[in-house]
């Protein structure tokens, strides 16, 4: 049987996929990769003088430059832009291209950066951003193999190029498909409680945090939000009567038919042992409340055996209208879960069955 109250394990996230800012990440790069770029030109410009070497130093710190103010651009910006992120991905094939057609043999060291361009842009942001990293890499291929000398005079290579670019961005954009979702099922598991199925306490503080955020910005004639702590009666009497398996088989009954009554628009948790959340959203008032809260006893009063073995069970409930934790400035799952516990231990005061609002005590006392 599962201890009560098990924090959530959030689970491995893939680094691609977990950057809070990737588009500042990637400006930092610009910088940092394109000076060392720029250094290991300088040297060889300065040990081997040429004038293609000099020209591809200078692109290169013309990259540096274009680097710095996408940083500074992406730091200020308020949220991400798909207009800047195209953009900044045509960009930065397009001034590698430069470098190939200014520098011919000599900026040959150079074509690494078109694959890792191609790798960053799908691992980042996914095949969309990918499609166009490659499109315009296979544009500057194009575009070197008819007009610049050296390219012109090794087809071949212009031609290996290209299906390089090609077959790698066909391989990244499968690879993304993959990982995707294999991330999407971490995160699902991440964020379902194991034995029932049902949203956990992890995934339930960030529903809780959004509606919270709702609430705050709410007028008073919108509909509010509550949240439903349950706390199951009788359970323990199942669990030392017929075993922990049939206490877990009950757990996942409830936790199924309770996922069933409640609307679409609900969000149905569980806490650990025997505790589960319902998040009723579009409340209007304390009755629309009251009737959330008889759905849930009416599901309970459905189960009255499990495996052909006679069960009891209720539930003690403490509801809490999250516009009441916004108006006494109590923010997060934390003080709501709290008021909610204090409202539940007065339901189950009052016997089997109960109901009971939290009051603004409650939060003061939080």
């Amino acid at each position: 049987m599962e201890q009560a109250h098990q924090p959530a394990r959030r689970g491995y996230v893939f680094p691609w996929s977990g950057h809070r800012n990737p588009e500042r990440e990637q400006a930092t790069l610009r910088v940092w990769m394109g000076a060392a770029v720029l250094v290991a030109y300088g040297v060889f410009s300065w040990l081997h003088p040429s004038r293609d070497a000099f020209l591809v130093m200078r692109i290169v710190g013309l990259y540096v430059s274009y680097g710095a103010i996408t940083l500074l651009i992406v730091s200020r910006a308020a949220s991400a832009s798909q207009t800047r992120l195209t953009a900044t991905t045509i960009a930065d094939q397009s001034i590698l291209g430069l470098a190939l057609a200014a520098g011919g043999a000599t900026a040959l060291p150079l074509i690494w950066v078109m694959f890792w361009f191609l790798i960053g842009s799908g691992c980042r942001y996914g095949k969309r951003t990918l499609a166009v990293s490659c499109a315009t890499a296979l544009v500057i291929v194009v575009s070197l193999s008819i007009g610049q000398p050296w390219w012109n005079a090794n087809i071949p290579a212009a031609i290996g190029l290209g299906l390089s670019v090609l077959g790698a961005s066909v391989y990244l954009s499968v690879l993304v498909d993959r990982l995707g979702s294999v991330n999407r099922d971490l995160a699902r598991q991440a964020s379902t409680d194991p034995l029932t199925g049902l949203s956990n306490r992890y995934a339930l503080e960030q529903i809780v945090d959004r509606a919270m955020i709702a609430s705050a910005a709410a007028s008073d004639g919108d509909a509010a939000t509550a949240l439903l702590l349950i706390d199951l009666d009788g359970f323990k009497e199942v669990n030392d009567t017929y075993g922990h398996a049939v206490g877990d088989m009950l757990l996942q009954s409830f936790a199924h038919a309770l996922a069933k009554r409640m609307r679409k628009t609900d969000t149905t948790a569980r806490l650990g042992g025997d505790e589960f959340v319902v998040l009723a959203h579009q409340v209007r008032d304390r009755a629309a409340v009251l009737a959330v809260a008889d759905s849930i006893h009416s599901v309970l009063g459905a189960i009255t055996s499990v495996q052909e073995r006679p069960v009891s069970v209720s539930a003690s409930i403490g509801a809490c209208l999250l516009s009441s934790a916004t108006a006494g400035h109590q923010t997060g799952m934390t003080a709501v879960l709290r008021a909610a516990d204090r409202a539940m231990y007065r339901a189950k005061s009052l016997g089997e069955g109960k109901t009971v609002f939290a009051e603004t005590r409650d939060f003061e006392a939080s």
